[in-house]
């Protein structure tokens, strides 16, 4: 037999597919857009409350100890009771409501538009779709948000979840009827058939 049957074909161009976004990749991206969302708020904080006291505890009896306030700009607008130092920004309650607020519109938005992806989504190349790989609406990024919570609730095993399900979905990714997927080069072929 001749050696030229033997010949590996010519490598063809890999083209690019969808497939469901792992555990790992997903962490990364909620990375991303956690540091995203909290340089917002730090900015906002500083534009909405721009006077901050810093509180130290002082567990010492013998020396005194107590609360020590550091730089008390304005007065406080409620009492943080802690053992361990704490910054409070004084924004009468602005800041809180923010805190609250931002970072569900950022998901939600962000997985409801044209772009079904937030930033640190896009970076990791992947999209947040609906059963049938369409764009969700603002209800169902809503839902998905929401469900996030119930997955924290249950001790973070919602999140795990989408290491061992089938298409890779978290708790609130089944009760809002939604993927992730991701976009990656397709798996090459080997040179030869197997024998």
């Amino acid at each position: 037999m001749s050696d030229q049957f033997f010949q590996p074909a010519p490598p063809r161009p890999l083209h690019e597919v969808w497939t469901y976004a792992g555990f790992w990749m997903r962490v990364v991206a909620h990375l991303v857009d956690s540091l995203v969302v909290w340089v917002g708020l730090m900015l906002l904080g500083a534009v909405i409350s721009p006077s901050v006291s810093i509180t130290i505890f002082d567990p010492q009896p013998h020396g005194g100890g107590g609360d020590y306030s550091v730089s008390y700009i304005q007065p406080a607008d409620y009492m943080i009771l802690s053992n361990t130092p704490h910054v409070h920004w004084h924004g009468y309650g602005l800041l809180e409501m923010a805190w609250l607020v931002l970072p569900a519109l950022y998901y939600i938005l962000f997985e409801s538009s044209r772009l079904q992806a937030t930033p640190g989504k896009i970076l990791c190349r992947m999209r947040v779709t609906d059963l049938y790989g369409n764009r969700i609406d603002f209800a169902r990024a809503t839902g998905r948000y929401l469900g996030k919570y119930l997955s924290f609730l249950i001790l973070g095993i919602g999140f795990l979840m989408v290491a061992w399900t089938r298409r890779k979905q978290g708790l609130h990714d089944i009760l809002a009827g939604t993927y992730v997927i991701r976009r990656e080069l397709e798996a090459e072929t080997p040179p030869f058939p197997p024998m």
